[in-house]
């Protein structure tokens, strides 16, 4: 019969060794919990997804100064106040969730504003637009997130997508990253007319010659199914009147209101005078000293003026986001 050793055997070593085999159990049943959650009981949706030209210096060479001039938004305006009734709290909400950020190389950019860009694109008939997005911490380190509608609309994905972080009135200071692939839920592509609940959209960039897109700028930290009441700060390049689209704005500590859109969801309005062309820039919200997505600037409505919207981040938000983050 196998003897207790010494250490064992004494009173005060049976407290330690008990102590121990209690937090190594716990590590375990943290970690399984983690590995279900993020593959078994992780929010499943099925994600529609579209490759690019792999020619990625065609692109580059795409965007000229005069096609980036021509580009106009791609705005979203819903005419019919009756599409939304106003909520007093998020129902059905999925489980909570979220990620802390990556700092960008350069410590003297700030963060997370070093994250926004501005999405050059253009449809099927060769009419070039914009819509802004956002750097986002992913496993890859080139995922950027945006408004579905930037990446596919009337019946068709769209061309030669480019994200430029920082831009600047025509200044690029890290240069521009080309996708490779962009993602949208298949519920967007099948959406009613006024059902933009899940208008999200994520498009995985190539690495440029200074490399992976947030190793350099940073990726935003984000965070889904969180309650509404709280602070939201919203940036973007509007390029409709009485903006030009050649700096970045703001709408800072907006507070949020959730809407039922009958046509199906949850979406959340704050006070705020974008434009067309923010379409999937950032909103933001802030625990502690750290900085999270959790929403984008989407569309306008009559319901609301001087307001911007956007789908609620929920469970087919997080599914797209660990579709594309893993593509």
């Amino acid at each position: 019969m196998p003897r207790l050793s010494p250490f064992i055997q004494h009173p005060l070593g049976k407290v330690i060794a008990f102590s121990l085999l209690m937090v190594v159990s716990l590590v375990y049943v943290i970690a399984a919990n983690h590995i279900l959650y993020t593959s078994i009981l992780a929010p499943t949706a099925t994600i529609s997804e579209h490759l690019e030209n792999a020619n990625a210096s065609a692109v580059d060479q795409y965007w000229t100064i005069a096609n980036m001039s021509s580009a106009s938004d791609a705005d979203l305006q819903l005419s019919n106040a009756d599409d939304f009734t106003q909520s007093s709290d998020v129902t059905s909400a999925g489980k909570a969730a979220q990620q802390e950020g990556q700092l960008p190389a350069d410590k003297s950019v700030a963060y997370p504003l070093s994250t926004v860009g501005k999405i050059f694109f253009s449809d099927k008939s060769g009419h070039n637009y914009v819509c802004s997005g956002t750097a986002i911490a992913s496993s890859n380190h080139n995922t950027v997130d945006t408004a579905g509608h930037c990446l596919y609309g009337h019946g068709d994905w769209m061309e030669n997508e480019l994200f430029c972080p920082l831009y600047e009135s025509g200044k690029i200071p890290y240069g521009c990253w080309v996708a490779n692939a962009l993602e949208v839920p298949a519920d967007w592509i099948s959406a009613r007319p006024n059902d933009l609940h899940h208008d999200f959209g994520m498009i995985i960039v190539f690495p440029n010659d200074k490399g992976n897109l947030t190793d350099v700028i940073g990726g935003a930290g984000w965070a889904s199914n969180q309650q509404i009441k709280q602070p939201f700060s919203a940036y973007g390049y509007p390029a409709g009147y009485p903006f030009d689209g050649q700096t970045r704005q703001s709408c800072e500590n907006a507070a949020g209101k959730i809407w039922q859109n009958h046509a199906g969801g949850m979406v959340i309005s704050i006070p705020c005078n974008m434009t067309g062309g923010s379409s999937g820039g950032p909103w933001f919200i802030k625990s502690g000293d750290n900085w999270y997505l959790n929403g984008h600037n989407d569309f306008t409505s009559s319901i609301k003026p001087g307001h911007m919207f956007s789908p609620y981040y929920d469970n087919t938000w997080y599914a797209l986001y660990n579709k594309a983050q893993n593509s």
